[in-house]
């Protein structure tokens, strides 16, 4: 877990600023003189934006940017258009296979919004490259990423758990560029939504030319959904950086909202989409009508609850209660019981996949099961 970053009003007002009129394609204002930089530098490195600093600060050639400052941007620059082009390289690799061996592949997230709605793909950074796939063809891509020689990473999970039982694995080449690869658009299992509906992503999808190789990419409304469920559900409504591609893509997009509303309620995120645009709306002026807002607003005591939960909390508090805003998202209320009994008592076969083999004793099995729930519990807010 990133650790707490003290946040200076003034940096973050300006911050927020600063990234509205890039993603707008206007003028930077000037930053103003009493701008603490070493505060705002090491806000902007958190939420991972230090590049559009650094880009903003080339474009408008400021006077008032202290000269350690400018270099260490000069440097930040220089260093993400050099990330970008190693990770779009590894890209476009990785396309020219699955083409060769005809599995249909859409980009998501950081690869696919660099190249088409921010100003410059370098100020997007991306630690990995996260693809989709038909849940039919995970095994396909697996051998066609092995033939690259990507491996799968060891983590908590085995790679045999994640085939069978999870939506998404990771793999790693030699240069160490990793590909998060899915087979489904969501992968927390404490979240209730409608995945078979979602599918119909695929039927939607548009072509695109991503490093020069053809992929397919999420229909405008789809990505407003991906997207934000995505930052209200796996990050718990934090992060600058999420907020901003939202931000981008609605000023950029020809939305249907009542097509998005609709699709919304189809998947059962219409909750996790509202708490998202409300963030992005506060942070980002004007690029989510009030009206609907207005209209998606939830109610009932389990939106209120969130909604206390969240006004106001820093990001280090939105991470501690992250199990119950996942919760608290859901939207229907009887879903909620039906994630925590699948928390707290997995089939038989899901336990032997996540801590054990065939032979080992189901109760055995179980108790490990308790254990590590009681342990990720204790560390985490439900003590709030």
């Amino acid at each position: 877990m990133r650790a707490a970053v003290p946040i200076i009003p003034s940096a973050l007002v300006w911050l927020r600023v600063c990234l509205d009129a890039l993603g707008r394609r206007q003028a930077v204002p000037a930053p103003p003189l009493d701008l603490d930089w070493a505060a705002l530098l090491t806000l902007a490195e958190a939420e991972d934006v230090l590049p559009a600093v650094a880009y903003a600060a080339g474009t408008a050639r400021w006077t008032t940017v202290p000269a350690a400052a400018r270099r260490h941007l000069v440097d930040v620059l220089a260093a993400s258009r050099a990330r970008h082009l190693v990770m779009t390289s590894e890209l476009a690799r990785a396309l020219r296979r699955f083409a060769t061996d005809g599995i249909d592949v859409m980009a998501l997230k950081g690869p696919v919004l660099a190249e088409t709605v921010y100003p410059d793909p370098a100020l997007r950074p991306f630690s990995d490259l996260d693809l989709l796939v038909r849940p039919e063809d995970r095994r396909r891509t697996d051998a066609a990423l092995q033939a690259l020689g990507y491996t799968p990473l060891a983590d908590e999970h085995s790679w045999d758990f994640d085939i069978a039982f999870d939506g998404a694995t990771v793999y790693e080449s030699p240069g160490g560029v990793r590909i998060d690869l899915h087979w489904a658009l969501l992968t927390e299992a404490r979240y209730a939504w409608r995945q078979r509906e979602a599918g119909s992503v695929w039927q939607r999808a548009t072509p695109i030319t991503l490093a020069g190789e053809r992929a397919l990419t999420l229909a405008p409304e789809d990505l407003v959904l991906h997207l934000a469920t995505h930052f209200a559900v796996h990050h718990s409504l934090t992060g600058l950086l999420r907020q901003w591609d939202l931000a981008l893509v609605l000023a950029q997009a020809s939305l249907d909202w009542p097509r998005l509303l609709a699709r919304a309620e189809a998947w059962r995120v219409r909750r996790a989409v509202f708490f998202a645009l409300r963030g992005v709306a506060e942070a980002f002026a004007s690029v989510v009508p009030p009206a609907v807002l207005d209209d998606w607003r939830p109610r009932g005591p389990r939106a209120a609850l969130l909604a206390s939960l969240l006004r106001g909390a820093a990001d280090d508090r939105r991470r501690r209660l992250e199990h119950v805003v996942t919760l608290l998202l859901i939207d229907r209320a009887r879903d909620i019981g039906v994630s925590v009994r699948g928390a707290l008592w997995p089939s038989a076969d899901w336990l032997r996949a996540r801590y054990g083999h065939a032979p080992a004793a189901p109760r055995g099995l179980y108790l490990a099961h308790l254990r590590r729930l009681a342990g990720v519990l204790s560390s985490t807010g439900w003590r709030a």
